[in-house]
């Protein structure tokens, strides 16, 4: 449950940490996302490939991530959170997990205009010398994302790793230090990095607020399909589907119907492969 104080330091400053919020899960959800990422990339599950935001990346709503898979609707707190945070129904997508492999650099998780809050649980402890998440308070404002970009650009060309630790000091984020159970949520408009950090475990869940216009649904579509696009390759798709266990499990669920015809309202499920996987 979030409280008023949490809600209004989200609407303020774009984020906001709850403090032991997944307390009671989150050791079953390390060790779910620690095996099923390890059984997904067995043959690459060592190898560090950095290029972007680096890292194994798996979707978790199958028969074989069930407790992440409860998390998306049936365990009300996230997506009951969701909606108090973005002011009205959502809908959601496939929870990740995620072995990251270094640092990543300033940058929002949204480039087309949707509504979103994106939740985030760390594994380990981190700070700020070992990758926790770094974000600027009020950077979710359209001017101040705006200027921040624009002073990105004024940076570029960088051509070296000195250039690139220089531009990356250079702008004052919060150290959000977390603990196991801890869960970070943030608008997707909010600059964010990780600073100093290594191979470290996550989870993470998206929530979009549901498109009220033809435009709205169009960049929602977008999102999602970016969304499966870019991070889930590398894996047996039919072991590590994206919604289709889900799916064909909502019979035992019931909080899932509502929020499967949100998600069929809004076009995700005739995306191409959204049911059976990318």
């Amino acid at each position: 449950m979030l409280t008023t104080a949490q809600a209004d330091h989200f609407t303020t400053f774009g984020f906001t940490v709850l403090r032991g919020f997944l307390a009671d899960r989150v050791t079953a959800l390390r060790a779910e996302a620690d095996a099923a990422i390890r059984d997904a990339y067995a043959a690459t599950y060592d190898e560090r490939v950095i290029d972007g935001i680096s890292g194994h990346y798996l979707p978790m709503a199958a028969r074989l991530t069930l407790v992440s898979a409860s998390l998306v609707c049936d365990d009300p707190r996230f997506i009951d959170a969701a909606e108090r945070l973005l002011g009205g129904p959502v809908i959601p997508e496939c929870p990740e997990g995620v072995l990251y492999f270094a640092e990543a650099s300033w940058h929002t998780d949204d480039g087309i205009g949707v509504h979103g809050v994106k939740f985030a649980v760390y594994f380990d402890e981190l700070t700020a010398d070992n990758g926790a998440l770094r974000l600027v308070p009020g950077s979710h404002h359209p001017e101040q994302n705006a200027r921040l970009a624009a002073y990105r650009n004024r940076q570029l060309p960088i051509r070296t790793d000195a250039e690139a630790a220089a531009y990356q000091a250079s702008i004052p984020g919060y150290v959000a230090a977390t603990s196991p159970g801890d869960v970070i949520a943030f608008d997707l408009h909010t600059w964010h990095a990780s600073l100093g950090g290594r191979d470290r475990l996550a989870w993470t869940a998206v929530y979009q607020r549901c498109p009220q216009t033809a435009a709205e649904r169009d960049r929602t579509l977008r999102s999602v399909h970016d969304s499966f696009e870019q991070a889930f390759r590398g894996f047996d798709r039919d072991r590590y589907p994206i919604w289709r266990d889900w799916l064909d499990g909502a019979a035992g669920h019931p909080r899932r119907a509502p929020v499967i015809e949100r998600m069929r309202q809004a076009g995700v499920l005739d995306l191409p492969g959204a049911r059976d996987g990318w």
